[in-house]
C-alpha cells in the first residue's frame, strides 16, 4: 500500500500563505537535496487546482535532478473547474477526491505526495487518508494569513518519527498520525 505523505512550508505560527516571500531561497543546498531524496522515494504528487497551476507555470521550463523529477513524476489532480491538464504526466482525479485518492494509495508503488493544496490538505486529513506530515518549519513569524490546518479540524495525536534542522534554520519535522 502507498504511503499519502504532505510536504508543506509553513511558518513557525503555522501559516502558509505567500510562501515565495518568506521561505527560504530555493536554490539552498540541503534545502533542495532533502526535497529530490523526498521525490526519490515517491512516484506521484497529489495537487489542488490552484497548487497545479503554480507548479505547472513553474516546472515545465526548468531543467536540472530536482525539475526533471517534478517534470516526470505523474501527476494527480483534485479540481472540479481544469479539463485539460497540460504538464507532463498529469491526471485529473474523477469524482468523489477522497475514494480515488484511497484507490491510488491501494495500487502497488512508492509514496505519493501532497504539496501546498491546503483544501485538498483538509479534506484527505478529515478522511484519515494521510499517512504523514512533513512540514518545513521556516523561522518566522508572520501573524497573519492562512493557517496550515483550518479551524475546526478534529484533533488528531502525531507521532514525531523524524526532526532534522537544516543551516538555514528550517526545521524538517515528520510526523505520523496515531491510528
Amino acid at each position: 500500500m502507498r504511503k499519502v505523505i504532505v510536504s508543506n512550508n509553513v511558518t513557525l505560527d503555522g501559516r502558509v500563505d505567500d510562501v515565495l516571500d518568506w521561505s527560504i531561497p530555493g536554490d539552498d543546498e540541503d534545502f533542495v537535496k532533502r526535497n529530490i531524496d523526498l521525490l526519490s522515494q515517491s512516484d506521484g504528487l497529489i495537487l489542488g487546482r490552484k497548487s497545479y497551476e503554480f507548479f505547472a507555470a513553474v516546472w515545465p521550463s526548468r531543467s536540472g535532478e530536482f525539475p526533471d523529477l517534478m517534470n516526470g513524476i505523474a501527476k494527480y489532480v483534485a479540481s472540479t473547474t481544469l479539463k485539460d491538464l497540460e504538464w507532463e504526466n498529469s491526471h485529473l482525479l474523477e469524482g468523489d477526491v477522497p475514494e480515488a485518492v484511497g484507490k491510488l494509495k491501494e495500487q502497488p508503488g512508492k509514496g505519493l505526495i501532497v504539496y501546498g493544496s491546503g483544501d485538498l490538505t483538509n479534506t484527505l486529513m478529515g478522511h484519515d487518508l494521510i499517512d504523514e506530515y512533513r512540514l518545513w518549519v521556516h523561522p518566522v513569524v508572520l501573524g497573519r494569513g492562512s493557517s496550515f490546518f483550518e479551524d475546526g479540524a478534529e484533533r488528531m495525536d502525531l507521532e514525531l518519527v523524524d526532526s532534522t534542522a537544516i543551516p538555514s534554520g528550517v526545521a524538517i519535522l515528520t510526523y505520523r498520525p496515531q491510528r
